[in-house]
C-alpha cells in the first residue's frame, strides 16, 4: 500500500488524462453559422476597442501557438488572416477550437482515433509522452487566452495579426544585433 502512494507522486506518461482535461469538448458553432437567426441571436453591437494591459499575459504567452495556428490552418486553409474575424469573433474562437479537436489533439495523442462506445462516450485521450500533453494543454490555454482577450478588448481580432508582426520585427531585429 505505501508504495503504491508512493508511485503515484511520479509523473507517468502513460496515464489517462481526465476528459475535463483534454476531451469531450462540446464545439457549438455562434449563431452567424445558423441559417435562421433571431433577434436574440442577431450580431452584436461592436464595443470600443481597449488596450489590454501591459502584463495581462492573457495571449502575450502564446505566440508560438499563435503563429502555428495561422500557418497550419488560417493562411494554409482558410486564406485569411486574424483580421478577417473583425466582423466575428466568435468565428475565430470556433476555428480555434475545432482546429484544436481536429489537429491538435490527433496529432499529440494514441487514443484520439478511437470511436464512442455504446453509451455515446468517448474515451479519454491518452498521450504518449509528457510533451504531447502540455501541446495539448498549451493550445487549451492559448483557446481560453484569445477567448478572454477578445472579451477584454471589445471583440477585435487585428490586435493577434498585429502581435505577430511585432514579435517577427523584434526577432529580426535581435537577430541583426547578434550579428
Amino acid at each position: 500500500m505505501f508504495s503504491r502512494r508512493l508511485s503515484s507522486r511520479f509523473l507517468c506518461t502513460s496515464a489517462r488524462l481526465g476528459s475535463q482535461a483534454v476531451s469531450n469538448r462540446v464545439i457549438v458553432p455562434p449563431a452567424s453559422h445558423f441559417q435562421q437567426r433571431t433577434a436574440a441571436s442577431a450580431k452584436l453591437a461592436k464595443k470600443e476597442y481597449r488596450q489590454l494591459p501591459e502584463n495581462c499575459g492573457y495571449i502575450e504567452n502564446f505566440y508560438n501557438e499563435l503563429e502555428q495556428f495561422s500557418n497550419d490552418f488560417l493562411t494554409s486553409q482558410l486564406n485569411k488572416s486574424y483580421s478577417d474575424f473583425d466582423d466575428c469573433p466568435e468565428d475565430l474562437v470556433f476555428e480555434i477550437d475545432k482546429y484544436i479537436e481536429t489537429r491538435i489533439i490527433p496529432r499529440h495523442s494514441v487514443s484520439s482515433a478511437a470511436k464512442q462506445d455504446a453509451r455515446g462516450a468517448r474515451p479519454p485521450i491518452v498521450c504518449e509522452t509528457v510533451s504531447d500533453k502540455l501541446v495539448i494543454e498549451r493550445f487549451l490555454d492559448f483557446s481560453n487566452g484569445v477567448k478572454l482577450t477578445l472579451r477584454m478588448n471589445g471583440g477585435y481580432t487585428f490586435i493577434f495579426d498585429v502581435m505577430l508582426q511585432g514579435k517577427a520585427a523584434f526577432d529580426q531585429f535581435e537577430a541583426v544585433r547578434k550579428c
